[in-house]
């Protein structure tokens, strides 16, 4: 009976989802050179070609991505079993993958880590930080059981399975020039203040492109950034002002040392934080149950007034 090596089919599947041998091998820490004789030894054993090499890295071939979606498929049946074995056994061991929006951090890990590790100790998480973008490719590439993110567009191989309107706010320093402006604060208010913020790419900074597309302006942006302590420091510091969903900032608004101003920007009411994941993946019952959790747990999937 033939038997696909669990080592060529890692790298096979890693090559696929990160697009070149390079990113693969430094994913799986293994030389560039192992990744492709491992790939071709897999070829030679199926006696097909499984992935086609171009100036721009690899993709599957049509043959690959039968092998792929097998493997994908078998990856997560086996898991579930697994899951489901452990379930019987009181869920007390497991470990999960969350991709997690950067703005979504401290929320996730204070208030749901922090309770669910109380009620299921035995978990480890491998937690996956990044733009909206990245969270989505860790889903769609099962990289992660599931994602939280801000603004993500709707896909078809993504299932939401939890979302809660978080429209953008204005954030300024309680003792900056800016604390008493009035609400709800216009575009033409906007684009004149000194501005630190994200770049597209992450939910917010395409928000943002859309509402000065819509309305012909182009925000004040003294500082461009994919770190949200950045925008916080540039904000605490009184040099100016971002634009985020208030969740973002909880403990500095808790502290006093930051404030929120009314946005009455449409474009920019209508973002939404959401967890999801893979069309058709069967999640383990640990990471079901924490999809669930996040619901009653984070600020994030609180409505916000």
């Amino acid at each position: 009976m033939f038997k696909i090596d669990t080592n060529q089919s890692a790298s096979f599947l890693v090559a696929c989802e990160e697009g070149s041998i390079r990113s693969a091998s430094e994913r799986l820490g293994i030389e560039p050179s192992t990744i492709s004789r491992q790939i071709k030894a897999l070829e030679t054993a199926l006696g097909m070609d499984l992935i086609e090499r171009g100036r721009k890295g690899v993709r599957p071939t049509e043959a690959g991505r039968i092998l792929r979606t097998y493997l994908k498929h078998q990856h997560s049946e086996q898991e579930a079993l697994l899951s489901e074995f452990d379930a019987l056994k009181g869920m007390r061991r497991g470990e999960l993958v969350i991709a997690v929006g950067d703005g979504f951090i401290s929320d996730f890990v204070g208030n749901a880590v922090k309770s669910y590790n109380v009620a299921f100790p035995g978990f480890t998480y491998d937690i996956l930080s990044g733009s909206t973008e990245q969270v989505l490719h860790a889903v769609r590439t099962d990289r992660a059981h599931f994602g939280l993110a801000y603004n993500a567009r709707p896909e078809r191989a993504i299932r939401t399975a939890a979302q809660v309107k978080q429209p953008l706010d204005l954030l300024v320093s309680p003792a900056s020039e800016w604390a008493d402006l009035p609400e709800p604060v216009t575009m033409a208010q906007l684009e004149t203040l000194p501005a630190a913020l994200l770049k597209t790419g992450f939910g917010v900074g395409d928000m943002i492109a859309v509402a000065e597309s819509t309305h012909g302006a182009r925000l004040r942006a003294l500082v461009r950034s994919n770190s949200l302590a950045v925008l916080r420091n540039f904000v605490r510091d009184g040099l100016g002002v971002t634009v985020l969903p208030s969740f973002v900032v909880t403990r500095e608004i808790a502290d006093g040392t930051i404030i929120t101003k009314r946005l009455g920007i449409p474009e920019l009411r209508k973002g939404e934080a959401s967890v999801f994941t893979r069309q058709g993946r069967r999640l383990p019952e640990g990471a079901m149950r924490l999809v669930n959790h996040i619901s009653r747990s984070m600020v994030a999937f609180q409505h916000s007034q």
